[in-house]
């Protein structure tokens, strides 16, 4: 019980989690309780569980393999992994990170139970920007920014000076644009 701090992977009911909060009490003429937040790895609802001292909890077994992403159909998206296993993810399951996805990017990929589970992508990527309406005059205000719509198709706000045609890093975890990203 002591072990669950915020990041641990258990299972429950045979289901992944992670912990998010985990708070220890301790109420007077009563045994301690330790109450915490956690999140389901799969679905991503997050719901509160208390544990008693007595409670047995297993670890998840999550294993993670170095990936890279090879193609996408109408709303699947194949991976392949290094032992040369393809695995493939519906749009639902890969949410927001889609926008990110270039062909042979490296990825991990998250199993429990021999079945794939969720992508992690690099912190950040560089894409190319295709789109970006020019600078009006004037505009010149301390931090100003503009939408920017990336090779991928996903928009980002980036600042004046950047134009179509150029490379850029973006953070795949806030989606904002970090830097131009140097050539090469």
């Amino acid at each position: 019980m002591n072990d669950l701090k915020p990041g641990v992977l258990i299972e429950l009911d045979g289901e992944p989690y992670q912990v998010l909060e985990s708070n220890f009490n301790k109420v007077a003429q009563r045994r301690p309780v330790m109450q915490t937040k956690i999140r389901h790895v799969i679905t991503g609802k997050v719901r509160a569980e208390t544990f008693q001292q007595s409670d047995s909890i297993k670890e998840a077994n999550i294993e993670r393999l170095k990936s890279k992403f090879i193609y996408r159909t109408k709303n699947e998206f194949f991976f392949q992994t290094s032992e040369g296993q393809k695995l493939s993810f519906t749009e639902d399951m890969l949410e927001d990170k889609i926008g990110y996805l270039k062909k042979y990017m490296p990825v991990e990929i998250f199993t429990f139970k021999e079945k794939p589970i969720s992508v992690e992508l690099p912190i950040k990527v560089v894409l190319e920007v295709k789109d970006a309406p020019p600078a009006a005059r004037g505009d010149t205000v301390q931090g100003a920014l503009k939408d920017a719509t990336l090779e991928t198709g996903v928009e980002v706000k980036v600042p004046l000076f950047i134009e179509a045609g150029q490379k850029i890093e973006v953070d795949t975890r806030t989606g904002t644009y970090v830097r131009r990203a140097s050539e090469e």
